[in-house]
């Protein structure tokens, strides 16, 4: 999901984020399309979040004022008009908060065409390789993957959940956490299928052109374990057949388990460590890490390549004092 105002949980800095990625996406997709010759499922379909009681339909209403502030287009729908909008809502709804600039991609299309066009521009992928230290030198640094030795000018950690395991000299290690998310995948059988993503209270739904939707989330810190569970399945299905009663008759094709890579703050960790400036943090991105994909590129290359401090720094850097919020980051 492309969904900035959504996943930002409210922080300024997660909002920027997120509105500068989603608008480098269009360009992006055009020009991977066109060198990979492949399509890649993109769409701004938009997304409709439900208020299925009094206090979800507060928290909408409340929100509404500050993306007109933003310039947003958004639209509040009542019962009857969200019914008319989105047949496959529940009746029970009480209305919903429409977001139109916002949508979906397909990851395994979009990172075929990235590693297609990565290779083609001479990268080098090795697998299975995992790092375990990098040292910095004086024009240099070096990698250590078990046995083996690489040497660049600069170093980007981009190891998600399993970045804290690579020891970077004279540097404290990322509090990185795994937290595992399970999704469903099924396949709309029964009545109209959504044409919009649908977010509800407990998760959310997205429509794919193939007839499937993906179900999720569970947010479960449950350390590095990839398993699905029957508790984890259980609350995805009532949940979204509350939300899409014709979900009921959809048909289970698969449970996708993955490990998100969270810092205490929520934030990502994008930058340069002060310690050792020949290695740049781009990880820690949490649920947003397709979303904020190409922003964060932009920022590592615009670093590397040119020596800009991008502004977003101040809040991403992996040197800033990581507080706990006051509750873990769990939207």
């Amino acid at each position: 999901m492309l969904t900035p105002y959504v996943e930002a949980d409210g922080h300024p800095g997660m909002v920027e984020l997120g509105t500068r990625s989603l608008a480098l996406y269009d360009d992006l997709i055009t020009r991977l399309s066109a060198e990979a010759r492949a399509p890649i499922e993109y769409s701004r379909t938009g997304i409709l979040e439900v208020a299925l009681d009094d206090d979800s339909a507060d928290r909408l209403l409340n929100a509404k004022p500050g993306l007109d502030d933003a310039g947003v287009l958004s639209e509040w729908l009542d019962g009857d008009a969200l019914r008319g909008f989105e047949p496959s809502v529940t009746p029970a709804a009480l209305g919903g908060l429409f977001t139109a600039d916002q949508g979906l991609v397909g990851v395994e299309s979009l990172l075929a065409a990235l590693v297609h066009q990565a290779r083609l521009s001479g990268a080098v992928f090795e697998f299975p390789v995992e790092v375990t230290s990098i040292e910095e030198h004086t024009d240099h640094a070096v990698v250590r993957a078990g046995v083996q030795t690489y040497t660049a000018e600069a170093v980007v950690l981009a190891s998600g959940s399993w970045s804290r395991r690579v020891r970077i000299a004279g540097v404290p290690s990322l509090p990185m956490r795994p937290v595992r998310g399970q999704l469903l995948h099924l396949h709309w059988c029964e009545g109209d299928q959504p044409g919009h993503i649908v977010w509800g209270s407990h998760c959310y739904a997205v429509p794919w052109s193939d007839g499937s939707l993906l179900v999720g989330a569970t947010v479960e810190d449950v350390g590095f374990d990839e398993g699905a569970t029957v508790s984890g399945v259980s609350a995805l299905t009532s949940s979204v057949i509350e939300l899409l009663p014709h979900a009921s008759g959809a048909r289970m094709e698969a449970v996708r388990v993955g490990l998100r890579p969270a810092l205490p703050d929520g934030l990502p960790a994008i930058g340069p460590f002060a310690e050792s400036p020949r290695v740049i943090a781009a990880t820690g991105h949490y649920r947003s890490g397709v979303l904020l994909a190409p922003v964060t590129a932009e920022i590592v290359r615009s670093y590397l390549l040119e020596g800009v401090r991008d502004p977003a720094f101040a809040y991403t850097s992996p040197d800033r004092p990581i507080t706990v919020p006051t509750r873990p980051p769990d939207a």
